[in-house]
């Protein structure tokens, strides 16, 4: 009776296990949807899309104020293209590797917080956590483990999250408070021009759009 009962905890522990491991999928090829909320607004004032494919990640910002920003990682090249507009003219500023560390330093090495609340996302069970960053920042973040990134680029500002964040409120040392609520998740098929760079955009390095300025 004892080796039966053994075996059907081992049976049901490894189904358990299974059953865990089939819920959590990489999120390989598709976009998330943010609503973007400014210093605790009712209302959103922008939209934030991530897009997903082959290693590939486009990062959208755009604000109603008129401020946009368009970011794309190039995973065949490893380089980061940034989209910029100096009179009138357009470019797409690349950056080193060097540059991008530097930029994303702030978010290494962050404290996660567990906490109590859980709440459902575009359908997606999420967790409450609190980040600590070194520098002095916070964030409130809700994620998912539902869905796992494909590569660890996905995660810039929360390196080391075993999920997908698919809410969260970045609370800056200028007072600032941008929050951004996920209201799509779509895991359908991209087309691959979305991580091209427009031909009317001349790519340029820093040095090179400074001299252009």
């Amino acid at each position: 009776m004892k080796n039966l009962n053994k075996q059907l905890l081992i049976f049901f522990s490894l189904l358990f296990l299974a059953s865990n491991i089939k819920a959590q999928k990489i999120f390989s090829e598709g976009y998330i949807k943010y609503d973007v909320f400014t210093n605790e607004q009712a209302k959103p004032s922008g939209v934030y899309i991530i897009y997903v494919k082959s290693g590939n990640i486009k990062r959208e910002l755009s604000m109603d104020n008129g401020y946009n920003n368009i970011t794309i990682y190039n995973a065949k090249q490893k380089k980061t293209f940034s989209y910029n507009i100096a009179e009138g003219n357009k470019y797409a500023l690349e950056l080193s590797h060097f540059e991008v560390e530097e930029k994303n330093n702030k978010f290494k090495n962050p404290t996660f917080t567990k906490n109590k609340q859980s709440i459902t996302i575009s359908g997606y069970q999420c967790i409450g956590s609190h980040v600590q960053y070194n520098n002095g920042e916070e964030a409130d973040i809700f994620y998912t483990s539902d869905i796992l990134p494909s590569t660890e680029k996905f995660n810039t500002m929360f390196p080391g999250l075993n999920g997908v964040a698919l809410q969260y409120q970045i609370n800056s040392k200028n007072g600032m408070i941008m929050k951004f609520v996920a209201n799509t998740v779509s895991v359908s098929p991209l087309d691959s021009k979305i991580f091209t760079i427009p031909i009317d955009y001349k790519i340029v390095t820093k040095d090179e759009l400074e001299k252009l300025k």
